[in-house]
């Protein structure tokens, strides 16, 4: 496991693609997944990288396996506002390594804060595996896209008594 850097970009832009194309099919529209979905992460992580607020964290498992990315918001909460791993990898223990490192890094950097992270309601096998680990439901919402279209979603906390060992 390691800190991410803007030479990360293409690779995590790649990656996050392929983590949607694989996880979302079915529930995304599928002409949104077949669009110019790389384009648009590889300016969202070029940007992420480049302007990263000095407290955000991307952690990157080996060679791009898998990343989660973390960011302090304002109301004392840590979002993990990405966590993917490669999709022919899930279930080879990446995801829980990954989330064992932002409870650690949200613990060493925030202490006291909790951490949350928001989840399609239709993603069922991502929502068992935050269940697995202990993630509870603090608040359903819909949330409209930037391509104009409205998902169900989920949002799960873990309080820091409640970070798991994993």
């Amino acid at each position: 496991m390691r800190f991410g850097t803007l030479a990360d970009a293409p690779q995590i832009a790649a990656l996050h693609v392929d983590s949607w194309v694989s996880a979302y099919a079915g529930i995304l529209p599928d002409d949104y997944l077949a669009g110019p979905l790389l384009q648009e992460r590889l300016e969202l992580w070029d940007a992420r990288l480049t302007y990263a607020a000095d407290d955000a964290c991307l952690l990157i498992e080996g060679a791009h396996e898998g990343f989660a990315y973390l960011v302090p918001q304002h109301d004392g909460r840590v979002l993990l506002d990405n966590l993917h791993v490669r999709p022919g990898l899930k279930r080879s223990g990446i995801g829980r390594s990954l989330m064992r490192e932002a409870f650690t890094w949200t613990a060493a950097h925030h202490p006291g804060a909790p951490l949350y992270l928001e989840v399609l309601r239709d993603n069922v096998p991502a929502i068992a595996f935050y269940e697995r680990l202990g993630g509870q439901v603090t608040r359903e919402f819909d949330e409209t896209f930037p391509a104009g279209f409205v998902m169900p979603v989920v949002e799960y906390t873990w309080t820091p008594d409640r970070f798991s060992p994993c």
